[in-house]
């Protein structure tokens, strides 16, 4: 009963098969590629961002316009810049005058030092003169031992003056120093203020404009190379293993629909994109327009692999598991590459076959 019925399904899938026309597989060309959307992007460029928060007082920023390495391109409001710097500048001209001027603390303890080694002098005097006395035997013990100390204790004080004065000296030199870094760096701080270009090229878009407020991480405008463009490819990451640095770049332009242009892989992005599911690969035209924008859309195909004087069949002619129908019967195929159209047949048919669409 199983095989009857095998028997009629067979009859039958055949002769829905027979019903549409037969064709014959072909020799011809065909041509693997991966697809991907096409954006026309600058080879090189960069978002321009500020270097501090505050306001834009003057801007050079206009879309379009061509610029050079390290031209102006904005600056922020100096207010706050101007006051830091100031304060630097006196706090340096204290420390200057503590440390080198009349008034300076050195000078007073350098006063001292010197009251101090009079006394010592005189205390040093006094201790040898009732030292002399006490070897004769004239005088008391305790008028020497009274010089003594009172000549210990000065030469002691003179020493804690000498390291004092060493001590202060290296914090105020230590200070005057600092006061001096901290003017150079408020210096480099105001410099921060004015932001200049990069690189040369074009400004390709500007975000924010004159009297407007920015913080380090606003993108202020982009800027680009002006000749030199590149082709940015999204690819599906289920195709992203297929494709390869070297390979060709079919591309057509919505600007220019009517002639495809070329490309070749030069670079691949390893990160995917998680909200598109793709990745992103560059590619240098080798054909292009004669006139190019940043942001020109398009379609391409990376070329994956190219079959010369091969046979291929429509693709809707094979069905489930690599099946034709054939004025024979349903019969096995090997399958190659495939495109939009076509798909390449390794083995199992010749050009004299007469195939059927399934149904």
């Amino acid at each position: 009963m199983k095989t009857v019925e095998l028997f009629l399904l067979f009859l039958l899938l055949n002769g829905c098969a027979k019903e549409t026309p037969g064709i014959h597989p072909g020799l011809t060309t065909i041509t693997e590629a991966v697809y991907g959307t096409a954006t026309v992007v600058p080879n090189e460029a960069y978002t321009v961002f500020s270097s501090v928060n505050g306001i834009i007082e003057r801007s050079h920023l206009v879309e379009g316009a061509l610029i050079e390495e390290n031209d102006e391109l904005f600056r922020i409001s100096t207010d706050r810049a101007q006051l830091a710097r100031k304060k630097a500048t006196q706090n340096l001209a204290r420390a200057r005058e503590s440390y080198r001027g009349d008034a300076a603390i050195l000078k007073e303890m350098e006063d001292r030092l010197q009251s101090a080694a009079m006394s010592l002098t005189q205390d040093s005097l006094n201790y040898r003169r009732q030292g002399r006395l006490w070897r004769q035997n004239i005088g008391s013990k305790q008028a020497f031992e009274m010089t003594e100390l009172k000549y210990k204790t000065t030469r002691s004080q003179i020493d804690e003056l000498h390291r004092a004065y060493a001590r202060t000296q290296r914090e105020l030199a230590d200070q005057f120093d600092l006061a001096g870094t901290d003017l150079e760096i408020s210096g480099q701080q105001y410099a921060e203020y004015v932001t200049h270009a990069k690189m040369g090229g074009t400004v390709y878009e500007v975000l924010v404009r004159e009297g407007e407020s920015v913080t380090t991480q606003t993108p202020v405008a982009r800027i680009g190379s002006t000749d030199d463009f590149i082709l940015e490819l999204l690819i599906d990451e289920v195709d992203i293993p297929k494709v390869l640095i070297g390979q060709n770049v079919v591309v057509i332009l919505d600007a220019y629909r009517d002639e495809p242009y070329k490309a070749v892989i030069t670079r691949i992005l390893p990160h995917k994109d998680d909200r598109s599911q793709t990745f992103t690969v560059e590619a240098s035209f080798t054909k292009s327009p004669k006139q190019l924008y940043d942001g020109l859309s398009g379609e391409a195909n990376v070329i994956i692999s190219r079959r010369e004087n091969t046979l291929i069949l429509p693709t809707e002619f094979i069905g489930p598991d690599n099946q034709v129908f054939t004025a024979d019967g349903a019969q096995s195929v090997v399958t190659g590459i495939s495109d939009l159209r076509y798909t390449e047949i390794i083995s199992g048919l010749d050009t004299n076959a007469l195939v059927y669409q399934p149904e």
